[in-house]
C-alpha cells in the first residue's frame, strides 16, 4: 500500500512511519530535518503543510491508498502562543486532507486528542459530546468535524492521550520531561486526581497503520494505553523502573493546591470500546509500556552516577548518523 505520513518529524509521526515500513508498505515521509531514516524508507519529502497549493498538487500526484495524518500544533502553550498556525494545522490541513482522500479514493487516518473534552468526568466514549477547555482543544475538535464531513467513509479519526516512549527531541516523552527535572537537581511535584491513560507512540503507530488495511473501519475512535493511571502514579512507576528513588524524586499534589492549574482537565480516560475489539493490536498497560524506554539523551553520565548503572547506547539512524 502506498501511504504518505504527513508530520513525520514529530513524536508519533516518526513511529507511524517506522510501522508502516515493518508491516512492508510504501512510505513518503512528509516532514522536516528530523525526518525518520531506515533502510526501506526511499522518499523522504520537506513541505509547508499550511501551504495548500502544494498540499494538493502532492496529493494528486502520488494518488496514495492513504494518508496518515500526523502534523499538528501539538500543546495547549504552542497553540496559544500562535493561534493561527493552530487553525492552519489542527482544523484546516484535516479538512483539505479530508477533501483530497475522499477525491482520491484514498484512506484518512487523523490523530486528535482527549482534550477534545473537559476532563469533568473521565471515561468518555467515543460517541459522546466534545467540550474543550482551551484553543488546542477547540482547533482539533473542528479538525475531527471537518474530516467526518469531508472524508465519509473513507475517514477515521483517531483520539488519544499522552504519548509515552523514546520522542526525537528528547523531551518530548513522559519519562524524558521527568529526566529534565530530575538530572538538573528538581524533585517533580505531580497530580494524583490528574487522570490520563498514556500510550506507547509505537503502539498508537500499529493501530494507524492496520486501520489503513482495515477500509470497513471509519469514523471516530479513542485509542490509549488499557487503564487510567494519575500523574503521579506514572512519575513513581518511571522511576521505580529506572531503579531510581520515587521518593526523592516524585512528590504528590492536588490540584486544588496550585490555583494556576485548576482549569487543566481532571481526568482524560477514555473508553477503548468498540476499536479494542477490532483490531488485531492489543492495549497495553503502562507498566508494560516502561520496557521500551531508555534513559534520554544527555542524562546518561547523572543516571549513571545516580544509581551506578551503565548505559548502553545503540547508535540510531537519523540521529547518530
Amino acid at each position: 500500500m502506498r501511504i504518505i505520513v504527513t508530520g513525520a518529524t514529530g513524536f508519533a509521526g516518526r513511529e507511524v512511519v517506522r510501522a508502516a515500513l515493518r508491516r512492508g508498505h510504501e512510505v513518503l515521509a512528509i516532514g522536516g530535518k528530523n525526518t525518520p531514516r531506515a533502510p526501506d524508507l526511499k522518499r523522504i519529502l520537506n513541505l509547508d503543510l499550511t501551504d495548500r497549493a502544494k498540499v494538493e498538487a502532492l496529493i494528486l500526484d502520488e494518488f496514495p491508498q492513504a494518508i496518515i495524518n500526523c502534523a499538528a500544533l501539538a500543546t495547549i502553550e504552542s497553540c496559544q502562543l500562535n493561534p493561527t498556525l493552530a487553525t492552519q494545522l489542527n482544523t484546516d490541513l484535516p479538512a483539505q486532507l479530508a477533501q483530497l482522500s475522499f477525491h482520491v479514493g484514498a484512506k484518512l487516518i487523523h490523530f486528535s486528542t482527549d482534550m477534545v473534552f473537559d476532563g469533568a468526568r473521565g471515561n468518555y466514549g467515543h460517541t459522546e459530546q466534545t467540550n474543550p477547555l482551551h484553543l488546542y482543544g477547540k482547533t482539533k475538535a473542528a479538525g475531527e468535524i471537518d474530516v467526518l464531513k469531508y472524508g465519509r467513509e473513507h475517514a477515521a479519526v483517531i483520539r488519544t492521550s499522552l504519548l509515552n516512549g523514546n520522542s526525537p527531541t528528547g523531551e518530548r516523552g513522559i519519562h524524558e520531561r521527568l529526566f529534565l527535572d530530575w538530572s538538573s537537581g528538581k524533585s517533580s511535584t505531580l497530580f494524583t486526581d490528574e487522570i490520563r491513560q498514556p500510550v506507547s507512540a509505537s503502539n498508537l503507530a500499529d493501530v494507524a497503520v492496520e486501520l489503513c488495511e482495515r477500509p470497513n473501519l471509519s469514523g471516530v475512535y479513542h485509542w490509549a494505553g488499557l487503564a487510567p493511571i494519575s500523574r503521579f502514579e506514572m512519575g513513581q512507576a518511571i522511576a521505580e523502573y529506572f531503579g531510581l528513588d520515587a521518593k526523592k524524586y516524585v512528590q504528590a499534589s492536588q490540584r486544588q493546591d496550585h490555583p494556576q492549574h485548576a482549569q487543566r482537565p481532571r481526568d482524560l480516560s477514555l473508553q477503548l470500546h468498540p476499536l479494542a475489539g477490532k483490531l488485531r493490536t492489543p492495549a497495553q498497560p503502562f507498566v508494560d509500556q516502561l520496557n521500551e524506554l531508555r534513559v534520554p539523551r544527555g542524562c546518561e553520565a547523572w543516571y549513571e552516577q545516580e544509581t551506578g548503572r551503565k548505559v548502553v547506547r545503540l547508535l540510531e539512524k537519523g540521529v547518530d548518523f
